[in-house]
């Protein structure tokens, strides 16, 4: 939820406020201030940094990401961001942008939520457009990049292409 929804959200001025949810789902307002009240979203509400173009905020370094870059990556992104995808974050993998066998740190900006089948046919190899395997070249399907501050497909075609589920807009990178 952004600052300004949040605000009023809290002073009860948001009831027609949509929030998003990493299950998929969504609320408004006033369901997310009932769901809080009664305890129904657990005894923890995390709270992201987001920067306009370099994406997620934090400091921490490590190979497998902590239960605390999950939450974040999958604030940034509610649904998988491979296009046309709609498997929910909660049900997502924590995928390295930059893969780390290859050098890339496990940092925020580094991390998004990939589902099971996108994060097995990213190409996590050299940006060349195949890579062989066992002696044959091994069709590229493109590779996740941070463009903007927003993770987007880069296609082998060069192109930068966006999911467009109606979740997919409304996750923390688009509220700022």
């Amino acid at each position: 939820i952004g600052l300004d929804d949040l605000a009023k959200v809290s002073c009860g001025k948001g009831e027609d406020v949509v929030v998003a949810l990493s299950d998929g789902t969504t609320m408004t307002g006033a369901e997310f201030i009932n769901a809080a009240m009664a305890g129904s979203l657990g005894d923890k509400l995390y709270v992201g940094l987001f920067h306009p173009t370099a994406g997620p905020v934090n400091l921490y370094e490590a190979r497998f990401a902590s239960e605390k870059l999950r939450i974040l990556a999958m604030a940034e992104n509610l649904v998988c961001p491979w296009p046309d995808c709609n498997v929910p974050a909660d049900r997502c993998q924590v995928h390295h942008i930059d893969a780390h066998k290859n050098g890339g740190h496990t940092k925020p900006s580094n991390l998004t939520m990939l589902c099971k089948y996108h994060n097995g046919v990213n190409d996590d190899g050299p940006a060349t457009p195949g890579r062989k395997k066992q002696g044959r070249r091994k069709p590229s399907r493109g590779r996740m990049r941070r463009h903007r501050g927003k993770v987007r497909l880069h296609t082998p075609g060069g192109k930068l292409v966006s999911n467009t589920h109606h979740v997919s807009s409304m996750g923390a990178m688009d509220l700022i």
